[in-house]
């Protein structure tokens, strides 16, 4: 396609470049004429008629958003009218890059290219202990710590399409990774938190925050200070006596911002914390929390409370907290989440529900700054391009109040080359009819079918009475046919292809086998020996294979081996199961001692009684009752 853009381009040639080279599109004066304006009016327009288009824009952002609709046009061969109201000044995205999965650099390019034609307008990368501090060589030590090369090149690419990157660091708790080494004893308070009232603790946080304020342009940071559970409680008890969580966490505020304020920037902070010393059970979300005036009195000045809720669907619960919010000072910047963080596989219908409630209610609320979190929790089992779409449904709240969802699918396949059916798919994974999804955090099967073991079973009372494995055979010929027609991330589909393939199999493994050994059916004992563990374990490796390719293509190296070692981990428990039942089934032992055991329910994040198929969200509990590691 040819297109002749002119009129208001100013500092917007390299953006333009860069889609240039990305996309099936070329400027030429022989191509259609776009004229672009910038306007003073918070709007979008965009109109293309056989002769020609225009393009009035407010900000940059809105810009490239308007190019992806006229392309999109073009490709479909229609004329457009489009007049949008920007419902957001900030509206982006943060990717965690601190459970293992640090996305390289080139792989964050495609990611900016495709937000900007979205029209998100602020990127995060998440980095608890991910990038270089100065002066200190264990911090992020073998774990793809991003070089201040690398995030300055990074910083300059976003600010091509007008998106803003911030730095999103943590100066409080979050540090377990780096915590653990000797380094840092006199840094720590517990293993996660940061020992607060010490010169030296400031004199490190003063480090990463200059390391950081070197590689970015924005004003802004997030400096974390979240979930300090333990706070005080460790070494600080030892050297300081008691003193309540909450003065020692505002000492310990005042102490960073007056570091941030050195280095010229804006701070901002996650708000749970306050929230749940507001709590009487200390809980986030509640509703009854009141913070003390006194403590309100002890919170610095222009700070920033960023709300984080990925969890409701009531738009009603929004709108109330947003509101308990305002008690802080300020309206907060919300949080929401797209649910890549439950297990393997993304979870697009909780996403959906959260993110339509929770944006309508900002909108309604006047909340004006608001981004998408992409968390890795336990490893990053789940590739967080598999988000894509969830991306896509910020991006269009956020220029319209409500967005329309033939929409949705047309701009998510121009901006992204993504079907919209198969990548709904792809969160398909733990919505068995069997599986509770009306809770704040719904069962994820697919995470404890896929790690659980063969012989110990920890969850096989939970598929009891479950069509899990014609779930997931269904499912495994969908995403045959969506990766023969996957285009740009056939890839992608094809970890889900074998994870189907594999949990087909292995779903109801362990009952059957039980129920053989308890009926001393040695012939059948003998088939699944012989016959159907070595073909799940061949998948297996097949998941392995495509998901080793996948991460390599996407992230950096680091955090592989964790993987590699829950497959090899996996594939070691079948072999050791198929040796077992031959053992028995040939006589060269009585009983096996494990399938002696009785099945009871998993008694862990949800409780047994508890309607659904299970909650288990760590892979040390999923994989083994026993010690996995020292404690």
């Amino acid at each position: 396609m040819k297109v002749f853009l002119s009129g208001d381009l100013k500092g917007l040639e390299g953006g333009l470049k860069e889609l240039e080279n990305d996309l099936s599109f070329v400027r030429d004066p022989s191509g259609i004429p776009i004229q672009v304006s910038r306007i003073k009016e918070n709007r979008l327009r965009v109109t293309l008629g056989k002769d020609g288009g225009e393009i009035h824009y407010h900000q940059p952002i809105h810009f490239f958003r308007g190019v992806g609709w006229v392309l999109e046009a073009m490709t479909d061969r229609r004329t457009i009218a489009v007049e949008e109201e920007p419902q957001f000044t900030m509206n982006g995205a943060m990717f965690d890059c601190s459970r293992n999965a640090v996305f390289r650099p080139e792989t964050l390019k495609t990611v900016i290219r495709m937000m900007a034609l979205m029209g998100l307008n602020m990127l995060m990368l998440y980095t608890e202990d991910t990038y270089t501090a100065k002066g200190e060589s264990y911090f992020g030590y073998m774990r793809g710590r991003y070089t201040p090369e690398e995030l300055k090149e990074l910083d300059h690419y976003a600010s091509l399409f007008g998106i803003e990157m911030i730095p999103c660091i943590q100066t409080l708790a979050h540090l377990a990774s780096f915590l653990h080494w000797d380094r840092a004893n006199e840094l720590r308070d517990t293993e996660d938190v940061l020992l607060a009232n010490s010169e030296a603790t400031y004199r490190f946080i003063d480090r990463l925050i200059s390391s950081v304020a070197g590689c970015y342009r924005s004003k802004r940071i997030h400096i974390g200070m979240d979930e300090a559970f333990g706070l005080g409680r460790g070494r600080f008890l030892d050297r300081f006596g008691y003193q309540r969580p909450f003065d020692i966490m505002a000492r310990h505020l005042n102490k960073v911002v007056e570091i941030t304020d050195r280095y010229g920037l804006s701070p901002m902070i996650w708000s749970d914390m306050m929230f749940r010393m507001g709590s009487k059970d200390h809980r986030y979300y509640d509703l009854d929390a009141v913070i003390p005036e006194e403590a309100l009195k002890m919170m610095p000045d222009g700070l920033q409370y960023v709300y984080w809720d990925y969890y409701h669907t009531d738009a009603d619960f929004y709108r109330k907290f947003i509101n308990q919010h305002r008690a802080l000072g300020s309206i907060p910047v919300f949080a929401g989440g797209i649910w890549t963080w439950a297990g393997p596989a993304i979870h697009y219908e909780k996403t959906f529900k959260t993110t339509d409630a929770a944006l309508s209610a900002c909108k309604a609320e006047g909340v004006r700054e608001v981004f998408a979190t992409l968390w890795g929790d336990d490893g990053a089992e789940t590739n967080m391009l598999n988000g894509l779409l969830g991306l896509q449904l910020f991006a269009e709240h956020g220029y319209a109040r409500k967005p329309e969802a033939g929409q949705l699918r047309r701009r998510f396949a121009s901006c992204t080359g993504g079907n919209y059916e198969a990548f709904l798919r792809l969160g398909k994974f733990d919505t068995l009819p069997e599986a509770d999804q009306s809770g704040l955090i719904p069962d994820n099967p697919s995470k404890f079918l896929l790690w659980q073991d063969p012989l110990l079973g920890l969850f096989d009372r939970h598929v009891e009475g479950t069509r899990a494995k014609e779930f997931y055979t269904r499912l495994h010929r969908e995403f045959q046919e969506d990766f023969r027609n996957g285009d740009r991330w056939r890839e992608l589909f094809e970890v889900p292809l074998y994870l189907s393939s594999v949990l087909m199999r292995k779903s109801n493994l362990g009952l059957r086998i039980k129920k053989a050994y308890d009926q001393q059916d040695v012939h059948l004992l003998k088939r699944i020996a012989g016959e159907e563990i070595p073909v799940l374990a061949r998948e297996v490796e097949n998941l392995r294979n495509a998901h080793r390719k996948q991460w390599m293509e996407t992230f950096k190296p680091f955090g592989w081996e964790v993987l590699d070692l829950r497959y090899g981990g996996l594939l070691s428990r079948l072999d050791t199961a198929g040796q077992r039942l031959l053992d028995f089934c040939g006589g060269k032992i009585k009983r096996v001692e494990e399938l002696e055991e009785d099945r009871l329910g998993f008694d862990g994040f949800q409780k047994t009684d508890q309607p659904g198929m299970g909650k288990a969200v760590l892979y040390s509990r999923i994989a083994s009752a026993s010690v996995m590691g020292f404690r």
